[in-house]
This record gives structure tokens, C-alpha cells and sequence, in this order.
């Protein structure tokens, strides 16, 4: 029997495939992804993609046009940030997702944010999803609705912003990374979570941002620029698809320590564990 984390795992990949924008440039990106790993697919070469996702995401980016015109927005983005989270995710108890709608219903009602009677939930691109160290073959699992109302102080979740340009969305996680932090607001008109399931009963909740960045000059970012500090103090992190900057962002790959309660003992273990012992062929790199 496939754990129900995996069943999630798989159908959020796929789901990458099903995006346009994604499925029509894969060749390319899977291309420049299996060169990097020089043929080998080992924890620790999945996981450094997260210094280069950016520059692989470009081949069909304005320098790449020359390879088949082809050219990856937004969902492109999303959708390789997504597979990229899910394979070093593999075997573990993490899981990324790209439609609220796969949360378990506990979880989403959590998140949603009541303005008086309209309510609404984030901008969200993916979610990460931490289900709490139980057998995930056990019969609670049946049904992931009651086991998340059974175990909802157990669950971690993060919510992440995968946006190709910087300087022109970095305000928006800024605001409701607010929104989700704030313990009240004085007339009570504004509140978080219905069903009386609220975030702040997790076991922990993060907010995150990440960016390719398409505006070049944000690779030249000091640590006092607007867009910069927008993003400074999310719960989650700032990131990029590029090598760590000390005081502008942190390579994708460093994302994993939000999530560490999820991995046993470590990432790199439970990766590897997983590389040889389960499928990896909806990933799509052969």
C-alpha cells in the first residue's frame, strides 16, 4: 500500500504536467536538470538544484528564446518550484501542494481570513503540508479529514508566494504574512479561521516567498532596498532560485529547515532512504 502522503506527493507532480506553461518547456528544463546531476540522481544533487533553479527556469526564460521560442510565466515557476519541493521531499512526511483544494478541509478552514461576513483565504501558490510521525498506513489515514480534525495541533503548514518578478510582488506576501501574524485587531472585524479551527492552534504556521527574480537587477539587491525588506521578516523566509545572499535571500534549498520536523532523521537520510526504495518515475527525468 502507497502511504497517503505519497498519493498526495504524486498527484501534486502531476499536476505540474498538466500546466501548459510547465509541460511545453519540461524537455528543456529536464535537459539542463539531468546534466547538473551528471546523469546520477542522489539526495544531494536534487537538493543543490535549489542554487540553480532559476538559471534552469531561464532556458525558456528571454535568454532562452532561441531554443523553440519558448517561454515559462508564472505557472511555469510555480510549477517547477512545486517538483522541485516534492523530490527532496520524497519519503518523508512533507508534502507540497499547488491546489488549496487537496488540504484537508481542517486545514483550509484554518486559513481563512473572515472580513465581518466575507471571508477569503491567501494568495497562495503552494502549500506545505507537515503531517504529524504516525504510520501513514494506519487505519486513522483512511479518512485525512477526521485524522486532521483528530491530530490538528500535530500538523504544520506553510504557506508559500512562487512569483517570477521581485520588485512588483513582493508587497503582497508582506501583507498577509501581517494578516496571519497579527494576535487581533481592535473593532474585531477582521479574524482568522472558521469551524473553530485557526492557525494558531498548529503546531506551527510559516509564510514564504520565492522568486526567480525575472527583474535582473535584483541580483544586485543591497540589504536596504524596498523589495528586500518587504520579505525580510516572513515567518517562512525570502528565497530564490540562486545561491544564498547573505541579507537578500536564501537559495531555495535552505527552505527545508521550516520543515525539518518532518524528515527522519534529516533531509539528505530521508531522501536517500527513499531514492532507493520507491518510484521515482512520475518526477519525469528519464
Amino acid at each position: 500500500m502507497i502511504p497517503v502522503i505519497e498519493k498526495l506527493r504524486e498527484h501534486s507532480v502531476e499536476s505540474c504536467f498538466n500546466l501548459s506553461a510547465f509541460k511545453k518547456c519540461w524537455d528543456i528544463w529536464k535537459a539542463d536538470i539531468t546534466e547538473r546531476l551528471s546523469g546520477q540522481v542522489t539526495a544531494d544533487g536534487i537538493l543543490n538544484l535549489g542554487d540553480c533553479l532559476s538559471a534552469i527556469f531561464s532556458q525558456t526564460g528571454e535568454a532562452g528564446r532561441g531554443q523553440g521560442e519558448l517561454s515559462a510565466g508564472g505557472y511555469g515557476w510555480e510549477g517547477l518550484i512545486n517538483w522541485y519541493l516534492n523530490f527532496v521531499m520524497l519519503g518523508s512526511n512533507v508534502v507540497a501542494l499547488r491546489n488549496i483544494g487537496s488540504l484537508p478541509e481542517p486545514l483550509r478552514d484554518a486559513m481563512t481570513v473572515n472580513y465581518g461576513n466575507f471571508q477569503s483565504n491567501t494568495e497562495s501558490d503552494i502549500t506545505i503540508m507537515v503531517l504529524p510521525k504516525v504510520n501513514n498506513d494506519s487505519e486513522e489515514l483512511v479518512d485525512l479529514n477526521a485524522f486532521t480534525r483528530n491530530h490538528f495541533n500535530e500538523f504544520e503548514l506553510g504557506i508559500i508566494q512562487s512569483k517570477t518578478n521581485w520588485k512588483d510582488n513582493a508587497q503582497t506576501p508582506m501583507l498577509w504574512s501581517m494578516i496571519y501574524q497579527a494576535t487581533g485587531f481592535s473593532d474585531n472585524t477582521l479574524t482568522i479561521g472558521k469551524n473553530n479551527f485557526s492557525i494558531s492552534d498548529l503546531n506551527k504556521f510559516s509564510y514564504s516567498f520565492v522568486t526567480v527574480p525575472s527583474n535582473k537587477n535584483a541580483l544586485n539587491y543591497s540589504p536596504h532596498n524596498t523589495p528586500v525588506n518587504r520579505v525580510r521578516n516572513l515567518t517562512g523566509g525570502n528565497y530564490w532560485g540562486h545561491p544564498t545572499k547573505s541579507g537578500i535571500a536564501n537559495s531555495l534549498k535552505e527552505i527545508f529547515n521550516h520543515y525539518r520536523n518532518g524528515f527522519t532523521p534529516d533531509v539528505r537520510q530521508s531522501l536517500d532512504r527513499a531514492l532507493t526504495g520507491q518510484s521515482i518515475s512520475y518526477f519525469r527525468l528519464t
